[in-house]
């Protein structure tokens, strides 16, 4: 039987991972590995389980999708779902990560370097120096759904693309590089960088028309979905996953992303 994966984006998120976005970690828990480009990020928690997270709509339409098409042989509580609550602490005896508070976390990897845009005068252009991004900076996040390979019952996210919408409030994230070191390497490549010309970002408002990154048609998604075939509570955290088919993003009805970075 053919692997099962769904596409689908997130939006209205805020980059938390930015570390191995364009450097691949190589190791895990000090082994080799092959190459895995990762990224994470957060997205503002407005009710009391994902599912019915009016962001994670298409989101929570491709899980379904993927349970009743190729997992329907566990029971629902049993899934290992990947978006983390923020409110509660990652590992057992540790506190909750501060910065996550209030928010869901979604994390995913691909074997493969991922497509990373960056918004410019309301165009999306390919990211040509790194240190015009931050954790914290707006984004929009292609991915797909897949059942992981050595755990039938867990649900794995391949990161596909990452749409970079506008500045946010820098995060602190201790396992990102951070800004000084991004701006120290952007001089020792000879880059003139200026800085941002735009205030932080608020926050979104819902929905409004997305502007798709070049060469992806958009595809349109209904905002929200409420599926009530999932539990009110109990997720788990997201597997490391291969690379899947490259997927699209899709234009959820009434979204009003940032006016973008400033041209360099």
């Amino acid at each position: 039987m053919a692997r099962i994966y769904k596409q689908t984006t997130i939006f209205n998120g805020r980059a938390t991972g930015l570390r191995n976005l364009w450097e691949p970690s190589t190791e895990y828990k000090g082994k080799p590995q092959k190459p895995n480009w990762l990224f994470s990020f957060i997205v503002p928690k407005t009710r009391g389980h994902w599912s019915e997270e009016p962001n994670f709509a298409g989101f929570t339409a491709a899980a379904n999708e993927l349970y009743q098409q190729a997992m329907a042989q566990f029971p629902l509580p049993q899934i290992v779902w990947p978006v983390k609550d923020g409110d509660l602490p990652p590992e057992h005896g540790k506190p909750p990560i501060e910065w996550a508070r209030n928010h869901w976390f979604v994390s995913g990897s691909s074997s493969s370097v991922i497509e990373t845009n960056i918004v410019q005068a309301g165009v999306p252009v390919k990211i040509s120096n790194r240190a015009l991004v931050k954790p914290g900076d707006y984004c929009a996040v292609g991915m797909a759904l897949a059942v992981n390979g050595n755990t039938p019952n867990a649900v794995k996210i391949y990161i596909n693309s990452v749409l970079f919408l506008g500045p946010g409030e820098e995060i602190a994230v201790s396992n990102s590089i951070s800004s000084s070191e991004l701006m120290a390497q952007a001089k020792a490549q000879g880059l003139n960088v200026t800085g941002f010309g735009a205030s932080p970002q608020p926050g979104f408002t819902q929905p409004a028309g997305f502007a798709p990154m070049t060469g992806s048609p958009a595809a349109a998604t209904a905002l929200p979905v409420q599926n009530a075939a999932f539990p009110s509570s109990g997720f788990g955290g997201a597997p490391a996953p291969l690379q899947p088919p490259q997927g699209q993003f899709a234009t959820p009805s009434g979204f009003t992303p940032p006016s973008g970075f400033p041209q360099r």
